[in-house]
């Protein structure tokens, strides 16, 4: 049946540290963050009630009643949709530790909080999900939350996931840590491996990841980048006052080739982003048009808008729509 809806709404499962969500999407006006289940923490989960739910939240979609949580959201789709029951968009982010301090988590409100805030083992309910045979080898097994490669089952997850034959597994890493079963699901061509680099240069590094690993994390990303096979992504987020000028730019984009690695990632500080987006200045727009249009001189074959970078383009198409109409 054709009907509006989106990948998360049908098959998508979140794990957060106290709550199991259907995604993680939050920058449009509806705000996401559709529950599962509240006050999780671990425990092993009864799949059939959980899909009872999510058909009773597919059939009111079906009838055009999208949830007040999605209203605004770019990824909404009409399309033919598949309404068996089993998950292929999962994100794993329960952990909020990390070994980086970036300006612009949202951990940085409370950093001795959420780098002591350990939490539940995901490893048995992700083993149950392959047992139980909801879990799709095409699914998109996403690692967000924390640091992943300091999570004390992340090898494990990994190699289980490997064994699983899953060939789409993303890794949001900084890259301090070297992890050989990264290297590894890279190797055997299933792992997508993103980085956050930010920067250019050491100074500028350590202003925005507050750690003194710029030329670590590079060196792990030419040993990670030697292995051929898996895709890895450096990632620019761009932070207004801090990283925001085209030569900063340019010479990641170079740094990124140097490396040995052909892909790259954008996105837009969240919280500059919810409170400019209806004002973005012109120069967020040209350093935007560079990296989405230009890229390519740097011998970089792809680039991955993230989700403000990825509103940002859409805002500007439906801008541009709206003023070709009325003239």
């Amino acid at each position: 049946m054709k009907y509006t809806s989106c990948i998360h709404l049908e098959h998508g499962i979140t794990f957060f540290s106290t709550s199991v969500q259907i995604c993680c999407i939050s920058s449009h006006p509806g705000g996401g963050n559709i529950l599962q289940l509240e006050n999780y923490h671990g425990e092993m989960i009864d799949w059939n009630k959980i899909f009872e739910k999510r058909n009773v939240l597919r059939e009111g979609i079906r009838n055009g009643k999208i949830p007040a949580k999605c209203e605004g959201c770019y990824y909404l789709k009409e399309q033919e949709w598949n309404t068996d029951n089993y998950f292929d968009e999962v994100l794993i982010g329960h952990w909020t530790y990390c070994n980086c301090n970036c300006i612009y988590c949202y951990t940085e409100k409370d950093k001795k909080f959420f780098n002591s805030n350990i939490t539940y083992n995901v490893y048995p309910v992700i083993k149950d999900m392959i047992a139980k045979g909801v879990l799709s080898k095409n699914a998109t097994i996403t690692f967000g939350g924390g640091e992943p490669t300091i999570l004390k089952e992340f090898e494990d997850l990994i190699y289980l996931l490997l064994d699983y034959d899953v060939y789409n597994i993303r890794i949001h890493s900084d890259g301090i840590k070297y992890s050989p079963a990264i290297e590894k699901g890279l190797k055997l061509g299933k792992i997508t491996l993103i980085t956050s680099i930010d920067s250019s240069s050491p100074e500028v590094y350590k202003k925005i990841k507050q750690v003194p690993c710029f030329e670590k994390v590079w060196n792990n990303l030419e040993k990670y980048a030697r292995t051929k096979n898996g895709l890895i992504r450096t990632k620019y987020v761009l932070i207004p006052g801090i990283n925001d000028n085209l030569t900063e730019v340019k010479n990641w984009l170079q740094q990124t080739y140097n490396a040995g690695i052909h892909d790259i990632a954008f996105d837009i500080e969240d919280n500059w982003f919810k409170k400019y987006r209806n004002n973005i200045p012109k120069y967020i727009y040209v350093i935007f048009d560079f990296v989405n249009e230009c890229y390519r001189q740097y011998n970089i074959e792809s680039c991955e808008l993230y989700e403000r970078a990825y509103n940002l383009k859409i805002d500007r198409e439906n801008s541009l729509k709206l003023s070709s109409e009325i003239k």
